[in-house]
């Protein structure tokens, strides 16, 4: 016999506080999994509508990488 529980989203926020790092993450992992699909897809039909070149989106990315790796090795001194 399954059981259920109503529980609004402040409940379930206040239960995921009491969580460890490492049951937040798989937590994390799990929610993008479960909206993955949907984000992508709202992301791909946004930009379709936008011409990028394969050169402005490498250099994008490349000054994302370039923004992280400055973040990461600040944080590490």
């Amino acid at each position: 016999m399954p059981a259920t529980m109503n529980l609004d989203i402040n409940q379930i926020k206040k239960l995921i506080t009491q969580f460890n790092d490492d049951e937040k993450l798989e937590l994390a992992k799990y929610m993008d999994k479960l909206t993955l699909k949907d984000r992508f897809e709202k992301l791909f039909r946004s930009i379709k509508e936008v011409p990028l070149t394969f050169e402005e989106i490498t250099a994008e990315v490349e000054t994302v990488r370039e923004q992280q790796h400055k973040y990461h090795s600040s944080k590490s001194k």
